[in-house]
Protein backbone atom coordinates (compact mmCIF):
# COMPACT_ATOMS: atom_id res chain seq x y z
CA UNK A 1 0.00 0.00 0.00
CA UNK A 2 2.85 2.29 0.86
CA UNK A 3 4.57 1.78 -2.46
CA UNK A 4 1.23 2.33 -4.29
CA UNK A 5 0.68 5.73 -2.67
CA UNK A 6 4.14 7.07 -3.39
CA UNK A 7 3.61 7.77 -7.13
CA UNK A 8 0.22 9.42 -6.40
CA UNK A 9 1.67 11.70 -3.70
CA UNK A 10 4.64 12.48 -5.89
CA UNK A 11 2.40 13.47 -8.82
CA UNK A 12 0.19 15.61 -6.55
CA UNK A 13 3.27 17.33 -5.11
CA UNK A 14 4.51 18.00 -8.63
CA UNK A 15 1.18 19.59 -9.61
CA UNK A 16 1.21 21.81 -6.50
CA UNK A 17 4.76 22.95 -7.22
CA UNK A 18 3.86 23.67 -10.84
CA UNK A 19 0.77 25.63 -9.76
CA UNK A 20 2.82 27.70 -7.32
CA UNK A 21 5.45 28.31 -9.94
CA UNK A 22 2.86 29.52 -12.45
CA UNK A 23 1.09 31.88 -10.07
CA UNK A 24 1.81 35.57 -10.67
CA UNK A 25 1.61 37.67 -7.55
CA UNK A 26 2.20 41.18 -8.94
CA UNK A 27 2.89 43.21 -12.05
CA UNK A 28 6.55 43.29 -11.03
CA UNK A 29 6.60 39.49 -10.91
CA UNK A 30 5.05 39.36 -14.37
CA UNK A 31 7.54 41.94 -15.67
CA UNK A 32 10.46 39.85 -14.38
CA UNK A 33 9.20 36.82 -16.31
CA UNK A 34 8.56 38.75 -19.52
CA UNK A 35 11.82 40.68 -19.68
CA UNK A 36 12.63 44.05 -21.21
CA UNK A 37 10.29 43.89 -24.22
CA UNK A 38 6.72 43.07 -23.21
CA UNK A 39 4.24 42.06 -25.89
CA UNK A 40 0.62 41.02 -25.79
CA UNK A 41 1.20 37.38 -26.76
CA UNK A 42 3.62 36.83 -23.89
CA UNK A 43 1.37 38.57 -21.36
CA UNK A 44 -1.61 36.49 -22.50
CA UNK A 45 0.44 33.31 -22.34
CA UNK A 46 1.55 33.91 -18.75
CA UNK A 47 -1.69 35.38 -17.40
CA UNK A 48 -4.04 33.01 -19.22
CA UNK A 49 -7.79 33.30 -18.80
CA UNK A 50 -7.89 33.10 -15.02
CA UNK A 51 -10.32 35.83 -13.91
CA UNK A 52 -8.93 36.15 -10.38
CA UNK A 53 -5.40 36.47 -11.75
CA UNK A 54 -6.42 39.24 -14.16
CA UNK A 55 -8.37 41.04 -11.44
CA UNK A 56 -5.37 40.95 -9.10
CA UNK A 57 -3.02 42.43 -11.70
CA UNK A 58 -5.57 44.99 -12.85
CA UNK A 59 -5.97 46.34 -9.30
CA UNK A 60 -2.21 46.88 -8.96
CA UNK A 61 -0.58 50.30 -9.24
CA UNK A 62 1.97 50.00 -12.07
CA UNK A 63 5.32 51.73 -12.03
CA UNK A 64 6.93 52.94 -15.25
CA UNK A 65 8.41 49.52 -16.02
CA UNK A 66 5.00 47.85 -15.73
CA UNK A 67 2.85 50.47 -17.47
CA UNK A 68 2.60 48.65 -20.80
CA UNK A 69 2.04 45.31 -19.10
CA UNK A 70 -0.87 46.80 -17.13
CA UNK A 71 -2.20 48.11 -20.45
CA UNK A 72 -2.20 44.63 -21.98
CA UNK A 73 -3.94 43.22 -18.89
CA UNK A 74 -6.63 45.93 -19.13
CA UNK A 75 -7.33 44.85 -22.72
CA UNK A 76 -7.57 41.19 -21.77
CA UNK A 77 -9.98 42.10 -18.97
CA UNK A 78 -12.19 44.20 -21.28
CA UNK A 79 -12.34 41.49 -23.92
CA UNK A 80 -13.48 38.94 -21.36
CA UNK A 81 -16.00 41.18 -19.58
CA UNK A 82 -19.68 40.95 -20.63
CA UNK A 83 -20.21 44.52 -19.34
CA UNK A 84 -18.30 47.78 -19.85
CA UNK A 85 -15.22 47.85 -17.66
CA UNK A 86 -14.57 51.00 -15.62
CA UNK A 87 -10.86 51.52 -14.95
CA UNK A 88 -8.66 54.15 -13.30
CA UNK A 89 -6.91 56.75 -15.44
CA UNK A 90 -3.59 55.14 -16.29
CA UNK A 91 -1.21 55.11 -19.22
CA UNK A 92 -1.71 52.48 -21.93
CA UNK A 93 -5.29 51.56 -20.95
CA UNK A 94 -6.69 49.44 -23.78
CA UNK A 95 -3.29 48.68 -25.34
CA UNK A 96 -3.89 46.50 -28.44
CA UNK A 97 -7.49 45.96 -27.36
CA UNK A 98 -9.51 43.81 -29.77
CA UNK A 99 -13.00 43.97 -28.25
CA UNK A 100 -15.12 44.91 -25.26
CA UNK A 101 -15.58 48.35 -23.73
CA UNK A 102 -13.45 50.41 -21.31
CA UNK A 103 -14.73 53.52 -19.51
CA UNK A 104 -12.23 55.97 -18.00
CA UNK A 105 -13.00 58.98 -15.82
CA UNK A 106 -10.06 60.67 -17.54
CA UNK A 107 -7.23 59.43 -19.70
CA UNK A 108 -3.52 59.02 -19.25
CA UNK A 109 -1.03 58.85 -22.14
CA UNK A 110 -1.17 56.22 -24.90
CA UNK A 111 -4.81 55.27 -24.20
CA UNK A 112 -6.08 52.94 -26.93
CA UNK A 113 -2.66 52.58 -28.55
CA UNK A 114 -2.64 49.97 -31.37
CA UNK A 115 -6.32 49.30 -30.66
CA UNK A 116 -7.92 46.78 -33.06
CA UNK A 117 -11.55 46.71 -31.93
CA UNK A 118 -14.00 47.54 -29.17
CA UNK A 119 -14.79 50.91 -27.61
CA UNK A 120 -13.03 53.25 -25.18
CA UNK A 121 -14.98 56.11 -23.59
CA UNK A 122 -13.05 58.79 -21.70
CA UNK A 123 -15.36 61.03 -19.71
CA UNK A 124 -12.66 63.66 -19.17
CA UNK A 125 -9.65 64.72 -21.23
CA UNK A 126 -7.01 62.28 -22.46
CA UNK A 127 -3.25 62.82 -22.42
CA UNK A 128 -0.77 62.50 -25.29
CA UNK A 129 -0.85 59.81 -28.01
CA UNK A 130 -4.55 59.00 -27.73
CA UNK A 131 -5.38 56.18 -30.18
CA UNK A 132 -1.87 56.07 -31.62
CA UNK A 133 -1.49 53.47 -34.41
CA UNK A 134 -5.03 52.20 -33.97
CA UNK A 135 -6.40 49.97 -36.74
CA UNK A 136 -9.99 49.41 -35.59
CA UNK A 137 -12.57 50.12 -32.92
CA UNK A 138 -13.60 53.53 -31.66
CA UNK A 139 -12.58 56.10 -29.03
CA UNK A 140 -14.65 58.94 -27.56
CA UNK A 141 -12.94 61.54 -25.35
CA UNK A 142 -13.90 64.92 -23.91
CA UNK A 143 -10.56 66.38 -25.05
CA UNK A 144 -6.94 65.39 -25.64
CA UNK A 145 -3.41 66.72 -25.75
CA UNK A 146 -0.75 66.21 -28.44
CA UNK A 147 -0.28 63.48 -31.07
CA UNK A 148 -3.85 62.15 -30.88
CA UNK A 149 -4.53 59.38 -33.43
CA UNK A 150 -0.97 59.53 -34.70
CA UNK A 151 -0.29 57.04 -37.54
CA UNK A 152 -3.89 55.90 -37.45
CA UNK A 153 -4.68 53.12 -39.94
CA UNK A 154 -8.35 52.42 -39.22
CA UNK A 155 -11.19 52.82 -36.76
CA UNK A 156 -12.60 56.14 -35.59
CA UNK A 157 -12.12 58.77 -32.93
CA UNK A 158 -14.44 61.46 -31.60
CA UNK A 159 -13.11 64.31 -29.46
CA UNK A 160 -15.90 66.43 -27.97
CA UNK A 161 -13.65 69.33 -26.99
CA UNK A 162 -10.27 70.63 -28.11
CA UNK A 163 -7.13 68.78 -29.21
CA UNK A 164 -3.47 69.73 -28.97
CA UNK A 165 -0.77 69.69 -31.63
CA UNK A 166 -0.11 67.10 -34.37
CA UNK A 167 -3.65 65.66 -34.56
CA UNK A 168 -3.72 62.82 -37.11
CA UNK A 169 0.02 62.92 -37.85
CA UNK A 170 1.00 60.44 -40.57
CA UNK A 171 -2.44 58.84 -40.88
CA UNK A 172 -3.07 56.20 -43.56
CA UNK A 173 -6.75 55.60 -42.76
CA UNK A 174 -9.48 55.97 -40.17
CA UNK A 175 -11.81 58.84 -39.31
CA UNK A 176 -11.36 61.64 -36.76
CA UNK A 177 -14.12 64.05 -35.71
CA UNK A 178 -13.09 66.97 -33.52
CA UNK A 179 -15.94 69.11 -32.20
CA UNK A 180 -13.63 71.79 -30.82
CA UNK A 181 -10.43 73.31 -32.20
CA UNK A 182 -6.92 71.93 -32.67
CA UNK A 183 -3.49 73.47 -32.57
CA UNK A 184 -0.77 73.44 -35.22
CA UNK A 185 0.17 70.77 -37.77
CA UNK A 186 -3.03 68.72 -37.78
CA UNK A 187 -2.95 66.21 -40.64
CA UNK A 188 0.83 66.50 -40.99
CA UNK A 189 2.09 63.92 -43.55
CA UNK A 190 -1.43 62.50 -43.81
CA UNK A 191 -1.69 59.94 -46.65
CA UNK A 192 -5.29 58.72 -46.31
CA UNK A 193 -8.29 58.90 -44.01
CA UNK A 194 -10.57 61.74 -42.95
CA UNK A 195 -10.19 64.58 -40.43
CA UNK A 196 -13.12 66.81 -39.50
CA UNK A 197 -12.65 69.88 -37.27
CA UNK A 198 -15.75 71.81 -36.23
CA UNK A 199 -13.77 74.68 -34.71
CA UNK A 200 -10.50 76.24 -35.87
CA UNK A 201 -7.19 74.64 -36.86
CA UNK A 202 -3.73 76.00 -36.10
CA UNK A 203 -0.84 76.72 -38.43
CA UNK A 204 0.50 74.30 -41.06
CA UNK A 205 -2.74 72.34 -41.46
CA UNK A 206 -2.05 69.40 -43.80
CA UNK A 207 1.71 70.00 -43.90
CA UNK A 208 3.33 67.59 -46.40
CA UNK A 209 -0.03 65.90 -46.91
CA UNK A 210 -0.20 63.42 -49.82
CA UNK A 211 -3.76 62.03 -49.55
CA UNK A 212 -6.94 61.95 -47.51
CA UNK A 213 -9.45 64.67 -46.68
CA UNK A 214 -9.44 67.50 -44.12
CA UNK A 215 -12.51 69.64 -43.49
CA UNK A 216 -12.38 72.59 -41.05
CA UNK A 217 -15.64 74.41 -40.34
CA UNK A 218 -13.79 77.28 -38.72
CA UNK A 219 -10.60 79.04 -39.76
CA UNK A 220 -7.26 77.48 -40.67
CA UNK A 221 -4.04 79.21 -39.61
CA UNK A 222 -1.19 80.31 -41.82
CA UNK A 223 0.47 78.06 -44.40
CA UNK A 224 -2.34 75.51 -44.74
CA UNK A 225 -1.36 72.76 -47.20
CA UNK A 226 2.28 73.83 -47.26
CA UNK A 227 4.35 71.41 -49.37
CA UNK A 228 1.34 69.11 -49.81
CA UNK A 229 1.37 66.70 -52.76
CA UNK A 230 -2.21 65.46 -52.73
CA UNK A 231 -5.39 65.12 -50.73
CA UNK A 232 -8.03 67.76 -50.12
CA UNK A 233 -8.16 70.60 -47.58
CA UNK A 234 -11.31 72.65 -47.06
CA UNK A 235 -12.00 75.39 -44.50
CA UNK A 236 -14.29 78.40 -44.05
CA UNK A 237 -11.27 80.71 -44.17
CA UNK A 238 -7.52 80.33 -44.63
CA UNK A 239 -4.77 82.42 -43.12
CA UNK A 240 -1.94 83.99 -45.13
CA UNK A 241 0.39 81.84 -47.25
CA UNK A 242 -2.09 79.04 -47.82
CA UNK A 243 -1.13 77.07 -50.91
CA UNK A 244 -3.07 77.09 -54.15
CA UNK A 245 -5.59 74.28 -54.33
CA UNK A 246 -7.12 74.58 -50.85
CA UNK A 247 -10.87 75.21 -50.94
CA UNK A 248 -12.93 77.71 -48.96
CA UNK A 249 -16.43 76.72 -47.92
CA UNK A 250 -19.16 78.62 -49.69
Amino acid sequence: ARSGLSPILSARSSRIKKSRKDMIFSLEDLADRIGERPDRARVEELVGGEASQIELLLSSQPDKRCAMIWGYVSSLAAERSPLPLRLPARDYAGLEMAGGCIILEKGGDHVGEKMRGGRIVIEGAAGDYLGQEMTGGGIVAAGCRDYAFRQMKGGWGVVKGDAGKFLGLGNTGGRIALQGSCRERAGWMMRSGRLYVRGDAGEYLGLLMSGGEILVRGEAGRRAGWRSKGGRITASHFGPEAVDGVTELG
